[in-house]
């Protein structure tokens, strides 16, 4: 049994995490090249590195076991990785990615992780899957308040406030109250300025599963997706897609978060 004193702090373990992930896209390998992958991604002024999991499993199987069945902890540090490359390789004069986000994708082979509607199950909830089905319906794509600002006229001073819901896969904290704030700490009213909030795009789909793989005589089964930022309005219905994401239970049924 551990104790107190023998615990590893939490930002420890995360930098420890982080570490390891910025030597992989940093690995000089004959078989990929990661930092030639984040120079052409921003050439193209893409946000998202797409990294094959069978790469990293040759690399360190356990940051891939800790991907697929922890991956609030895990992808967080990855993409504080990839954060920390750009900033180290990206060429002032060319790129400005002080309002960048920048995310991690992933491919390749997932074992047990590769699922379909029908048989994804609660022994998958909180894992990254890869779920493999064809789009059924999109909805709009709409904002998702991340920042609010706010203005006090009465003592002339800003406030922020962040917002967090079931579906933000990289941070482990409970999600937060979605109304906007009337009133400052010291009951001061406040006026919400949209102009300076920050919002993300935000959609649902929704994926069945193949029509030929359905068991005969039984309705093809199919589950909810949810997206965010670069990966909205990138299918229509009727596509045969394979998702990466983590799934979660969200507003009383399980969907799919892909961030």
């Amino acid at each position: 049994m551990a104790t107190f004193d023998d615990a590893v702090p939490q930002d420890d373990q995360m930098r420890d995490k982080t570490r390891i992930f910025e030597k992989f896209l940093e690995a000089d390998s004959p078989i990929y090249n990661y930092k030639d992958d984040i120079h052409r991604m921003l050439r193209t002024k893409q946000t998202r590195l797409i990294v094959n999991i069978d790469d990293l499993r040759d690399f360190d199987r356990e940051s891939v076991n800790g991907l697929l069945k922890n991956p609030v902890d895990f992808f967080s540090a990855f993409e504080a990785a990839l954060k920390s490359v750009i900033e180290h390789v990206y060429d002032q004069e060319k790129h400005d990615i002080s309002s960048q986000s920048f995310h991690i994708g992933f491919s390749g082979s997932f074992g047990d992780h590769h699922v379909s509607p029908r048989t994804l199950c609660a022994s998958h909830l909180g894992k990254m899957i890869s779920l493999e089905g064809i789009i059924t319906r999109c909805s709009l794509v709409r904002p998702k308040m991340l920042k609010s600002v706010h203005y006090c006229p009465e003592t002339g001073q800003f406030h922020e406030r962040e917002y967090r819901d079931a579906t933000s896969s990289s941070s482990s904290a409970p999600p937060t109250t979605s109304l906007l704030p009337a009133t400052d700490d010291d009951g001061h009213a406040v006026e919400t300025e949209f102009g300076f909030c920050h919002f993300q795009d935000h959609q649902r789909i929704n994926i069945q599963e193949m029509p030929e793989r359905a068991p005969p005589g039984q309705l093809p089964r199919s589950t909810d997706i949810i997206l965010d930022d670069d990966l909205v309005d990138k299918c229509k219905p009727g596509d045969r897609i394979q998702l990466v994401g983590v799934y979660r239970s969200v507003g009383g049924g399980s969907n799919g978060a892909f961030k």
